[in-house]
């Protein structure tokens, strides 16, 4: 099915091809992930916008490109709309923060991102933060990280993005345990 199997990583150490196979990965499993989540009418924008990804950090391991690939070869898109890609990179606070404050669907941060998550999510609270590293998840509040280890990624999901109202996780993905740690 939709994340089926754990995919082969070498996370240190990584090589250019192997950094550029994590990027394809992670923007692989956001295109599962989006259409696994709902979100309130409230929380989309209206019919004449798209909805947004917002993505933070300076580029790496081409997960924009392949994202952006994903998404316009798929046709996947939020409450009927097209997706459009933000990214920021971290000199663009100012620029990041005004997006935020646009509540932005999705908001991703690169692992070279310096923007403090908690701090963002002052500024969007109904979006969907993804990130990397179970600290995302336990210290930063995050909703859903990658985690890399023993060469295979892994999600771990903070159990609040399943039980909330939006936006809310299928609680479909909870079964996939080969690839999904759930941390309440």
């Amino acid at each position: 099915m939709l994340l089926s199997g754990l995919t082969p990583i070498a996370a240190k150490n990584a090589t250019s091809d192997d950094k550029r196979r994590i990027g394809r990965v992670q923007a692989t499993y956001l295109t599962h992930l989006i259409n696994l989540t709902q979100w309130n009418k409230d929380h989309l924008p209206t019919p004449s916008q798209s909805p947004k990804i917002v993505i933070l950090g300076d580029k790496e391991n081409g997960f924009t490109e392949s994202l952006e690939f994903l998404l316009e070869q798929s046709g996947i898109g939020i409450g009927g709309n097209k997706i459009e890609i933000l990214h920021f990179r971290n000199g663009d606070k100012i620029k990041a923060n005004a997006a935020l404050e646009n509540k932005p669907q999705i908001v991703f941060f690169l692992s070279s991102s310096n923007y403090d998550p908690k701090k963002m999510r002052e500024l969007s609270k109904h979006s969907l933060f993804v990130g990397n590293g179970r600290k995302f998840i336990t210290e930063l509040k995050g909703d859903i990280a990658f985690n890399y280890s023993r060469n295979r990624v892994r999600l771990i999901i903070s159990k609040l993005a399943l039980t909330r109202r939006s936006p809310k996780l299928n609680s479909q993905i909870s079964r996939l345990r080969s690839v999904v740690e759930i941390i309440p």
